[in-house]
């Protein structure tokens, strides 16, 4: 029993390992179907070039795909030594690159999938397979023996005519080279021309018509399903009596305005949630949008989600955190709502955070000079705000590290000491903090900073300086 793999494959699988295939599918017809399956997933995991040829493309799908395109598009190749997988993917190349051929193969499509094929043409020739999945449906399902059982999704109907392929790319959303593979749809680039004619000539039937407003209709009350959501966020603010710096407005022009783009209306809600989040609890640092920095886009990615988000979040989701951050400031710059110089911070920091292949290459912020509020609050006896800064942190770990919870001993000191006036000034306001205000300051605190303010209340003046 010969156990070479036959020409015909081509593929490293035997006529004997085929019948022993079909032995199992007819004994696990549920186990047969999910094999094939995951045979459909790990070919669409294969890396493809966005702007590869029919040739190249038909060259590298499996057989039985190549065998399915033939019988979709009536093409037999001729009889003979020739007649091999060299000679059926020639005359793919020859059928579906000839014009009249093609528009035929375009005209028998059904009107979702030339609706769908016109979008991929009109972003010039590929796409993120997501995006196009979002609006067309998924692959799921199509399974692996095409020339049996032809796939049934939208995009699978493509696919078997040879007129789209799927495989992993590194190239972004804007078609500039990344680090990251994605799953994209890409249309041969030598049939892109040829099927910009076709549409061009070829008008909107009353069936695409159709299938484009449930498009429509669909995307619109996906968007307002999210600025809805969006604002429940507001509502929340408004009876808090508390207005962050992103105003609702912009806040909903930006999801409309992403979700025109191509972008999930829920996804680029969800980002701005996580962004309004973050200033609400930074609100001390971030009390205009200009004030938000670089350092403060890798906190938000990295350890704030850590802190306020049950779920373990993914690099991947952390990734899409940041760029959407980073699409929002561009945004609010083209609608004059910050400065450049923001918006390029941002940017910078932005592509400064996805640069890691495997993680985020984190942004620390600048050493504290002593003015930075850490803790803001409203005393309930007088009604007024109080800020707490690093200085009063610092002079509490000095009188509780150094001086053994004696105010008076610590008084005593001030006046050997750099700035010891000043010291003296917010030692008399610390005097009057409650207990728990004072465990609250400490905790945030560790070996070394103990170590540290000891060393700068000796040593180094006072500045009510920030560097945040």
């Amino acid at each position: 029993m010969s156990t070479q793999p036959d020409d015909e494959f081509g593929d490293g699988y035997s006529r004997d390992h085929d019948d022993a295939e079909a032995r199992n599918r007819a004994a696990s017809p549920l186990s047969e179907d999910l094999a094939e399956e995951l045979r459909r997933i790990a070919e669409e995991n294969k890396a493809i070039r966005v702007n590869l040829s029919l040739s190249a493309a038909l060259s590298r799908i499996p057989n039985v795909w190549l065998e399915a395109i033939c019988q979709a598009n009536c093409v037999c190749p001729a009889s003979g030594r020739r007649s091999g997988r060299a000679a059926r993917v020639a005359a793919l190349v020859a059928h579906l690159t000839e014009p009249v051929a093609l528009r035929q193969c375009v005209l028998t499509l059904s009107p979702r999938a030339r609706v769908a094929l016109r979008c991929l043409i009109h972003s010039g020739g590929w796409m993120h397979l997501a995006e196009l999945a979002r609006e067309f449906g998924s692959t799921d399902g199509d399974g692996w023996s095409w020339h049996q059982r032809p796939p049934t999704s939208c995009l699978g109907e493509l696919r078997c005519r040879g007129l789209v392929f799927i495989g992993r790319s590194s190239l972004t959303r804007e078609g500039r080279a990344g680090r990251r593979m994605f799953k994209v749809a890409v249309v041969p680039r030598d049939l892109r021309n040829l099927l910009r004619m076709i549409f061009e000539k070829l008008p909107v039937c009353h069936e695409e018509e159709l299938v484009l407003a449930q498009m429509a209709s669909k995307h619109e009350q996906a968007i307002q399903e999210a600025l809805s959501h969006l604002d429940d966020y507001y509502d929340v603010y408004n009876f808090l009596n508390w207005q962050p710096p992103l105003e609702r407005e912009d806040a909903e022009d930006f999801v409309r305005h992403l979700s025109q783009s191509g972008f999930d209306p829920e996804l680029a809600q969800a980002g701005v949630e996580i962004f309004l989040s973050f200033v609400t609890v930074r609100r001390h640092e971030v009390q205009s949008l200009d004030d938000f920095c670089g350092y403060h886009l890798s906190e938000l990615v990295s350890q704030f989600v850590e802190e306020h988000y049950d779920e373990r979040w993914s690099l991947e989701r952390r990734r899409s955190s940041a760029q959407c951050v980073c699409w929002l400031y561009e945004r609010l710059f083209e609608r004059g709502r910050i400065l450049k110089e923001t918006r390029d911070e941002v940017r910078s920091a932005c592509a400064r955070l996805l640069s890691g292949k495997r993680k985020l290459n984190l942004i620390r912020r600048p050493p504290p000079l002593g003015g930075e509020p850490i803790f803001i609050r409203v005393n309930p006896n007088t009604g007024e705000e109080e800020r707490y800064t690093f200085n009063h942190q610092r002079l509490l770990m000095v009188w509780a590290g150094a001086f053994h919870h004696d105010w008076r001993a610590m008084l005593s000191v001030c006046d050997t000491v750099p700035s010891g006036a000043q010291k003296k000034a917010l030692i008399h306001e610390l005097t009057a903090l409650e207990p728990d205000i004072c465990d609250l300051l400490l905790s945030q605190a560790d070996a070394e900073d103990f170590y540290r303010a000891i060393l700068w209340f000796y040593e180094d003046r006072l500045l009510e300086l920030s560097a945040w």
